[in-house]
């Protein structure tokens, strides 16, 4: 009776511990979700705020907002494409097409993450910005 219940509570405390890892493992993810939709919202606050600086015709403030966007978050394209606008609204059409260009790399690099027809607005857009550079 006694490895009965030697044997019950090796069983119990085992099935306590995997749930436990569980457990943690759920927090784990949850806290990781949490930080992923924030930063997904911050992004767009921030990639909006360089829009609405060029709106204003803030232009200097923009191109320092859209570089940050480069520095904090380099896994997207908002950064290539806000820094673009900047220089479109300069007339910097050159400089706005190479941004671009980046855009349409980061589309490319990872297709299943972008719609296609957006790759073709910029493709579109880098031809008519610079005419003389041919598009890979």
């Amino acid at each position: 009776m006694a490895q009965d219940q030697a044997a019950q509570h090796l069983t119990l405390a085992a099935q306590s511990a995997k749930l436990e890892a569980q457990s943690a493992q759920h927090s784990a993810n949850m806290r990781a979700f949490k930080a992923s939709l924030y930063e997904s919202d911050q992004l767009d606050q921030d990639s909006n705020a360089v829009i609405g600086l060029i709106d204003a015709g803030r232009l200097d403030e923009a191109e320092h907002a859209a570089r940050e966007l480069l520095v904090r978050y380099p896994e997207v394209h908002d950064g290539h494409d806000r820094l673009g606008m900047v220089y479109e609204a300069r007339g910097l059409n050159r400089e706005a097409a190479q941004c671009y260009r980046q855009v349409v790399e980061f589309m490319r690099a990872a297709p299943e993450h972008h719609d296609p027809e957006l790759m073709t607005v910029f493709v579109e857009l880098i031809a008519r910005l610079d005419p003389q550079t041919p598009t890979a």
